[in-house]
């Protein structure tokens, strides 16, 4: 098999000559079935073995069909990893031939081995993992929780910088295993986190500032040194109290007695001291102008109570006090000596020829010789200018009738004591 058989023919040509002519007819029965042995190597992920599948199988001369397979059996190596499985199959010919065909499959197994190694100090984020991957189909795919993930060529690598917390690592070798484990970086020391509160007041009416520290673990406030702007150790002391600290940015080092150290910035404003300056810019009345501290203010003068109002009126001529308090409790005071002026200016004018408020000037200036008074209009046009003995102003300028408004003044007593008055009166017509 396969079976010969030589056929005989006679044969005559056209002029009737004949001979016996030979042909050999081989007949090509099914030969024993044959595959490759073994098959191809299947690579599969773990608990992803694949189920026993139909094969076909053809004779060398591939005239034979299809074969009937049937599955013998799955044979283990003994549990090695990766896991290599010996699967047998029955191949049976058209003719009822028979034989066994192996096939490998190789179970890719990705399991690891981790080491981890906690934060230092709280906060500093400096833990890591150490992975060791099980199996040698790199590169890996690999990421921490959501994040991007990395390539590593070995499998054995580090992940570090990380901070306190529970993570979970996800790893995907070259042929598309899988595996994913969770862990826990832990603090080994104490937590030094804390809030800095600069508290701002007055010492002697100067503005000053001290630190209030508020550590989220007080237990351990015993066993902490402080040092402002430094961290040589030469700088440490054993209170956070640090006073009149200057404006700007700087820095907190809180050092544990086991050598961790966290460094917290904070932020001194820019606070200028409290002045108060005194002007009589009407007549009798005192303005208080501060500047510095921080507002409110709350002003003080003779024996009234204090209020928010900064300007004061005199009855009589004297030198007067006033103190300014501010938010923080900053104070400072100040003087000024005033002349009592019986000056009175009024308010408007009717330059209507009624014999009544006609035109507008100061009263009582006759202890003023040397006063002059400037009137402007609401562009800041001069409009007139009066000395002691003018009879005030007829609501004309350039001979012509100014209009009903507002316009402005200014009285200068010329007294020697600096005084200057301004303000402003109404035109009715």
């Amino acid at each position: 098999n396969p079976e010969t058989i030589t056929r005989t023919y006679s044969v005559t040509d056209l002029a009737g000559n004949s001979i016996n002519v030979a042909q050999t007819i081989t007949v090509n029965d099914t030969t024993d079935p044959t595959a490759s042995d073994p098959l191809p190597i299947i690579v599969q992920c773990s608990a992803d073995v694949p189920a026993p599948d139909v094969l076909v199988v053809t004779d060398e001369a591939d005239n034979c069909g299809t074969a009937d397979v049937a599955f013998v059996s799955d044979v283990s190596d003994g549990g090695a990893n990766p896991e290599t499985i010996t699967r047998t199959y029955s191949v049976t010919d058209l003719a009822g031939n028979s034989i066994n065909v192996a096939q490998t499959i190789t179970i890719n197994q990705i399991t690891i081995n981790t080491t981890i190694e906690n934060e230092s100090c709280f906060g500093t984020e400096d833990g890591l993992i150490r992975v060791f991957v099980n199996n040698n189909s790199e590169p890996y795919n690999v990421s921490l929780n959501s994040s991007s993930p990395i390539i590593f060529q070995d499998n054995n690598f580090i992940i570090d910088g990380l901070a306190s917390g529970t993570y979970t690592l996800n790893i995907t070798d070259a042929q598309g295993c899988k595996t994913t484990e969770s862990f826990e970086i832990e603090t080994d020391a104490t937590n030094l986190n804390a809030v800095i509160e600069p508290i701002y007041s007055c010492s002697s009416g100067a503005p000053t500032n001290i630190l209030d520290v508020t550590l989220e673990d007080p237990s351990v406030n015993s066993d902490l040194l402080y040092a402002l702007d430094s961290t040589n150790p030469d700088d440490f002391v054993i209170n956070s109290n640090f006073t009149d600290i200057p404006p700007g940015n700087h820095t907190l080092s809180i050092l544990h007695i086991d050598g961790c150290m966290q460094i917290i910035p904070f932020t001194i404003e820019d606070r200028d001291s409290l002045e108060l300056d005194l002007s009589n810019t009407n007549i009798n009345e005192i303005t208080a102008i501060v500047s510095g501290g921080i507002s409110p203010y709350t002003y003080f003068f003779e024996d009234f109570p204090g209020s928010q109002n900064n300007t004061f009126t005199v009855s009589g001529t004297g030198t007067f006090t006033v103190r300014v308090v501010d938010s923080q409790g900053c104070e400072t005071q100040a003087t000024i000596t005033l002349n009592f002026l019986d000056l009175e200016i009024p308010n408007f004018f009717t330059p209507n020829n009624d014999g009544q408020n006609d035109v507008w000037k100061a009263k009582n200036t006759e202890g003023f010789p040397g006063m002059f008074t400037i009137i402007y209009d609401r562009y800041g046009r001069q409009i007139k200018l009066m000395g002691p003995l003018d009879t005030g102003w007829d609501g004309l300028y350039e001979s012509k009738a100014m209009p009903s408004g507002d316009y402005w003044y200014i009285i200068e007593l010329n007294d020697g004591s600096g005084s200057e008055f301004v303000g402003h009166f109404t035109l009715y017509r």
